[in-house]
């Protein structure tokens, strides 16, 4: 799945995708330092939505399970829900994601980051990938809005949380994202009308299975190699998250034969 995204871009470029979208009054409102997000923290993250009015709203990453009573184990299970099947929000009506289908919105990236497995190196590849002739997109998401209570001071408290929507991935996505337990995965990467329909227009579920059908052709993903997302080591100076990175060795050209078996580790 999707774990790590990039917003290396300005807050009011939104508001050219999307002629009258409220923003917060204070700009300092929304996180800043956007070029590498992970889910992993369950980050505050600006977010496209319609709600009476469309707006952009900070949202936390991992939708809040409500049918779990006890709230710190609410919050421990986030981290389950920051990706949303496609196949699973109409085609299981028991699931989670069935329940707030009609809670649309959009998360802006200028790209999402996945990892390949290579031979010959012991940590797998992280790539940029984003989307050819855009500086700037928006990948279609979930969200929801719950009511919580603060585990120290016992006060209710509403908070907004939302989840990315995955399918199956097209060629490229799954020469570049193929290992793991949930290899061949991609975004919902939509259409610049698509992206303005899912939250601008009133969506039937005929018409969101539609939208997931969607598979973007692997000719409009763009994808470089970069540093090392993840480690827990200090980046040397210079080293931009989402830059291209000359890792040293050949790496696999997509739709090419792999390097050599050979190749030695780089770790």
């Amino acid at each position: 799945m999707c774990r790590d995204i990039s917003f290396h871009s300005e807050i009011k470029v939104v508001t050219e995708d999307f002629k009258g979208i409220q923003l917060a009054p204070n700009p300092g409102h929304y996180p800043t330092d956007m070029v590498h997000v992970t889910c992993e923290v369950l980050p505050t993250y600006p977010i496209v939505v319609n709600r009476k009015a469309l707006a952009l709203a900070n949202m936390g990453w991992g939708v809040i399970n409500t049918w779990i009573d006890d709230p710190r184990e609410r919050q421990l299970q986030r981290s389950n829900m920051v990706n949303a099947r496609s196949e699973r929000i109409l085609g299981d009506k028991k699931s989670y994601w069935y329940r707030i289908r009609q809670n649309r919105c959009l998360i802006p990236t200028t790209g999402i980051y996945e990892h390949q497995e290579v031979k010959g190196f012991r940590n797998k590849i992280p790539y940029h990938i984003s989307l050819e002739g855009r500086k700037q997109f928006y990948v279609p998401a979930l969200y929801q809005v719950s009511q919580e209570v603060d585990q120290y001071t016992g006060e209710l408290y509403n908070t907004a949380t939302f989840t990315m929507i995955t399918r199956t991935a097209n060629d490229k996505m799954k020469w570049i994202h193929n290992a793991g337990e949930n290899k061949h995965r991609m975004p919902l990467f939509l259409t610049p009308e698509m992206e303005q329909a899912w939250v601008l227009d009133d969506l039937g579920d005929d018409d969101m299975d539609e939208f997931f059908h969607f598979e973007m052709p692997s000719d409009a993903i763009a994808h470089h190699p970069v540093y090392s997302i993840r480690s827990r080591k200090p980046k040397p100076e210079g080293i931009v998250p989402d830059a291209f990175y000359d890792w040293g060795k050949k790496l696999p050209v997509y739709g090419m034969e792999e390097p050599p078996a050979e190749q030695k580790s780089l770790f």
